[in-house]
């Protein structure tokens, strides 16, 4: 007896639930590495300003072809958020006042997604151009009431979050005590932190015996690219991503990095199209370093979104190697909305969160979260073998 239409449709429901089940599980499994690149400051017009000095043109970017949606950037207490907030809603996927890192306003700590990877057994890194116990790295490393805090962020570095590399300003030696100490140096160094203070040293670290990485590249914030003269000692963004990503990717179980190019936001406060530019563009060398590393690869999803606006830029085409005019509307942040870019394993997860071309910047902890944590292909195709099987036996009874 052939089967009914009933029960043809029944089958052919079974096994479309079965492909859309396996679909939204992601057959994928779980990102074994996730990259987070951040643009402090950095929103479509500062993008368009290094294209355009690059390029000439608009969209021509390393990260460009994988833009995916706007970001709201808001804070708990203001429209306009700061580094501190803006950091957190991206390393936790909560809400808080301008000012405070990655805890609630009672003082309870929000887990960070660096905290998350570091339980998976994963190694963790938090790399910037700015002192290191600053707003945007502090936010996946630390829990603290005020971003100003900053030995107290350099402490739970150490005493708690301990990321494997650590890379950035605030060398005590150099003018950057204030942000990192010299017994806080001392610290690191008894619990396996090998130090380095300039490319020469930090190249010289072999990536497959350093356990733990400290970088303490300049006093303070590193040396706008624009202002770098021969002599500078000091490695570019993307040559500590590259040894960043030698390191971490001999841990068998993968990798946390957080990659921020700090530096764009302080240009941009100041008005500077020239240093604006010239730190989006080395922004753009450090993700064309990471893209470089994932071809062939399959297990590493790569975010590259800004945490908020600054300067309120708008930007004129001048051509190829030329800084474009600049018309800013202010010192300070803005409410525009961020950029996000996403590609690599289980990028389609934030698909689900856009309404209307815009997610939310806890959207980008919601995807991270999740990524590290997706079934794995076996338990998919487990499920979806049994919606198949179930719908093979239904259609013999019916025989």
């Amino acid at each position: 007896m052939h089967p009914t239409p009933r029960i043809r449709s029944l089958v052919f429901s079974l096994i479309v639930a079965a492909l859309v089940l396996c679909a939204s599980i992601g057959w994928a499994g779980p990102a074994k590495n996730i990259i987070l690149m951040i643009g402090d400051g950095m929103s479509y017009e500062q993008v368009k300003a290094g294209s355009y000095y690059l390029t000439g043109a608009a969209g021509n970017l390393s990260f460009e072809p994988y833009y995916k949606c706007g970001v709201t950037t808001y804070s708990a207490n203001s429209s306009v958020t700061d580094s501190a907030a803006a950091a957190t809603a991206l390393a936790t996927g909560y809400k808080v006042n301008n000012g405070v890192i990655s805890q609630s306003s009672t003082g309870n700590p929000y887990q960070t997604i660096l905290e998350k990877a570091k339980a998976l057994g994963k190694r963790t890194g938090l790399l910037t151009t700015v002192p290191i116990t600053h707003a945007t790295p502090a936010a996946f490393g630390a829990h603290e009431a005020s971003r100003n805090n900053y030995i107290n962020i350099g402490d739970d570095y150490l005493n708690s979050s301990r990321p494997e590399m650590i890379f950035g300003g605030g060398d005590p030696a150099r003018g950057g005590s204030s942000y990192f100490s010299s017994s806080q140096v001392t610290t690191a160094q008894s619990l396996g932190y090998q130090v380095a203070y300039d490319y020469s040293q930090m190249s010289a670290w072999d990536p497959a015996s350093v356990n733990r990485a400290l970088g303490l590249f300049g006093g303070t914030y590193l040396t706008y690219e624009y202002d770098r003269q021969p002599s500078n000692t000091e490695p570019h963004l993307s040559q500590m991503t590259a040894k960043a990503l030698a390191i971490a990717n001999s841990d068998p179980d993968g990798f946390f990095l957080m990659i921020e190019g700090g530096n764009i936001d302080p240009a941009a406060h100041a008005n500077h199209i020239e240093r604006t530019t010239r730190e989006v563009v080395e922004f753009n060398n450090s993700v064309q370093t990471v893209l470089t590393w994932m071809q062939g690869r399959t297990d590493t999803l790569l975010i590259i979104t800004g945490d908020h606006e600054t300067g309120g830029l708008t930007v004129t085409n001048q051509g190829t190697g030329n800084y474009p005019t600049a018309t800013w509307t202010t010192t300070g942040h803005t409410a525009t909305n961020a950029a996000l870019y996403i590609t690599g394993s289980n990028a389609n997860l934030i698909d689900s969160y856009i309404q209307g071309g815009v997610a939310d910047n806890t959207d980008v902890f919601k995807v991270m979260d999740a990524a590290l944590t997706i079934p794995e292909p076996s338990t998919a195709l487990a499920l979806a073998c049994g919606l198949g099987g179930w719908a093979g036996i239904i259609w013999r009874m019916k025989k």
